[in-house]
Parts: structure tokens; sequence; C-alpha cells
């Protein structure tokens, strides 16, 4: 279990890490306030790969794939929220102002290339194998920053040559994924006769749940731009940027839990309220040690990395946020796969909107951009305490998904 666990947060890490090295080059090749365009743009992106990822990977793993109505329906629910999304996201962005028409079109193909490669991911991720996991999202990044950097050597570097970069840069590992696959996962089904209904009743919940806390991050960015403009979007996303090793640890953990969860649900054995408590402990003191080493390396690590020194007091305000994360996603986790995603999602809900009048409140009242994720943090830890109440009650649980 260890082994498997370490190799959740290595699949993580790559993924964050590279996430991360993207947001480096935006920040330090365009300026902060691309960066603080590029953080929306990408802040949707990963709203709508967090739809996917509910509705298609977290459905895959718990209903029963190697049924082909099943499998028809993962498919057409994937072709279905992947064009739609990036449709959606095209005109939003183009008919906005917000992008001209390349770069809305550019924005969209990474946005549905994000989406595919994602399911490849968690495929991958439903068999426990971490390290191909890691290995897909570094071929798609090794494609992706060989792309930009082409375009800074011959030309001008914009955001739309980095969008590019990203988009063939996930339609590369998108590929690579599916050819590290198993067998017996590499095969397509006609979609006649899928089962969408089946995907849709427990995915749906779970897709709602996913976007969640990338949404709150959107509208957090959207709340800041419209009260202090992009340079203040661009360093309070340099502060979250800075933290982000702190919630690669957690998410990859969570992953394996999820997948855990759910083999032991389907074994007929409940998951464990003492394992999840065992893992929130954890997850708390590594929390801990890793918000000290944070603070310490700002002054050398933050101008190395942004090329502008992040505020101190945004970094501790991000690592609390990380702290709640941690009290969260193991309770969410145990409490999905036994049935209880209606439950959950109700919960996870209540606090992201109590987060987000927080943050408006604050910011009426004249706070500070790097003040507002205590806001988020505090709102959060109450519904991580709102969830363990939740999988330590005796209620009958929701009837779990065929």
């Amino acid at each position: 279990m260890k082994r498997k666990a370490l190799g959740a947060v290595i699949a993580q890490a790559a993924q964050a890490g590279i996430g991360l090295l993207l947001q480096i080059l935006v920040a330090r090749l365009l300026g902060i306030e691309e960066y603080g365009r590029f953080a929306i743009l990408y802040g949707v992106v990963i709203v709508a790969t967090a739809v996917v990822t509910g509705l298609v990977g977290d459905s895959l793993v718990v209903l029963e794939r190697s049924q082909r109505a099943i499998r028809a329906g993962l498919e057409l629910m994937l072709l279905i929220t992947s064009v739609l999304l990036a449709v959606g996201s095209f005109l939003i962005a183009w008919l906005t102002g917000f992008s001209d028409v390349l770069e809305s079109a550019l924005f969209a193909l990474a946005l549905a290339a994000f989406a595919v490669e994602e399911i490849v991911r968690r495929m991958l991720i439903a068999h426990l194998s971490f390290v191909r996991t890691a290995l897909t999202d570094l071929a798609g990044f090794v494609v992706a920053l060989a792309v930009i950097l082409t375009v800074h050597v011959t030309g001008t570097l914009t955001l739309a040559a980095f969008l590019g970069g990203i988009a063939a840069g996930q339609v590369a590992a998108a590929f690579f994924g599916w050819r590290l696959m198993p067998r017996s996962e590499r095969h397509l089904v006609g979609l006649r006769g899928a089962d969408l209904a089946a995907v849709w009743r427990y995915g749906m919940w779970r897709g709602l749940q996913q976007v969640l806390r990338p949404s709150l991050f959107t509208v957090l960015r959207l709340l800041v731009l419209a009260g202090a403009g992009l340079t203040a979007v661009g360093l309070l996303e340099a502060a979250r940027t800075y933290t982000s090793p702190l919630i690669l640890v957690i998410s990859g953990l969570s992953s394996f839990l999820f997948v855990r969860f759910a083999d032991q649900h389907k074994a007929g054995a409940g998951g464990s309220v003492r394992e999840a408590d065992r893992v929130v402990l954890f997850l708390l003191l590594g929390t801990v040690l890793m918000s000290v080493a944070a603070v310490v390396l700002i002054p050398w690590v933050s101008p190395l990395l942004f090329d502008v020194q992040v505020d101190p007091l945004a970094v501790i305000a991000w690592l609390a946020y990380g702290m709640s994360v941690a009290i969260v996603t193991p309770y969410g986790a145990l409490g999905a796969v036994g049935g209880r995603q209606i439950a959950v999602f109700v919960i996870r809900l209540s606090d992201t909107i109590l987060a987000i009048a927080a943050a408006v409140v604050m910011i009426a009242l004249g706070a500070e951009a790097s003040t507002l994720p205590f806001a988020l943090a505090v709102a959060s830890m109450l519904g991580g305490l709102g969830l363990r109440a939740l999988v330590v009650s005796r209620g009958r649980p929701e009837r779990p998904a065929p």
C-alpha cells in the first residue's frame, strides 16, 4: 500500500510540476500581467477538466466498465462533454473580447485535449499504474516545451503560442498514454446502446463536486481582477503556484485513496474511517513541515521562479488552504465511493459558497488580495469536518450507483 501511495504522489507530482513549469515560463517570458491573463484561461481549462474527471474519470473507476453498454456510455459522455466545453469556452473568450479569434481557438483546442488526456490518465490510475501515468505527463510536456521554445527562438512568443504548445503536448500525451494502457483497455466500442444514464447518475454528482475547487479559484481570480487588476491576479496566482507542491501531495494521495476505497466497496468491504483519519493526520503533519520550509525559502526561491518576490502573507494564506484540503479529501473520497456522492457534493457546495461569500465581504471591506485565501481555508475546514461527520454517521447511506 505504501509503495502504491508513493507512486500516486509521484504521478501527481509529475502533473503538477509540469503545470508549475509552464506557469513559470509564462511569468518569466511574457511578464506578470500576461501571466495573470494566462492564469484565468488556464483556470477555466482546469475547471473543464474537472468536469470531465468527475463525469467520466470517477465513473470508470466505480462502474463496471467491462460491460459494453457502460463502456460505450463512458465514451459518449467524454465526446459530448469535451466538445460542448471546448465550443462554449471558445465563444465566451472570443465574444467577451478577452482573447482574439486565434487565441480563443487554441484555448478551446487545449481544453479539449486536456479533457481527453485526463481520461487516459484516469484509466492508468484505475490500474494503479502511477509510473506510466507520470511518463504520460512527461511525454506531453516535452512536446509542449519543444513547440514553445521553437516559437520563442524563431519568432515572437505570445500567449497564443503557449496555448498551442500546450494543446500539442496534451494530444501527444493522450496518444502515448493510450499505448501504455493494458491491451484489454485499449479498445473502443461502438456508441450504439450506450448506457449514458448510468454514467450520468453517478458521474453528475462527482463532476459537480470536482468542479467546485477550480471554480472557486477562478471566481477568486475574477474578483481580484475586478478589484485590483491583472497584476494583483498574477501576484496572488504566483503565491498559489509557489505552494502547489503541497497540494500535489494531497491530490496524489486522494487519487490513490479513491481507487482503493472503490476497490474495497466492489469487494463488499466498506472503506475504513480509521484509515481516513490516519491519512488526515499524516497529511497535516506533512503540511506543517512543508509550510515551514516554503516560508523560509521565499526570499531565494520565488525571485528565481517568477522574477518577483511573492507576498509572504499570501503564501501563508495558501498554505493554510492546503491544510484544509488535507482534511477534506480523504473523507470526501470515502463518502463518494460508498454511494453518498450527493451528500458529499452538498457539503462541498456549501463550503464553496461560504468561501465565495467571505471573499466578497473581505474585498468590500478593503482587505488585501493576499489575505483572501484565509477565507477559503476556513470554509474548507468546516466542510472537512462536515464530511467526517457524514462518513461516521450510522444513517442509512444513499443507494450506490449500479
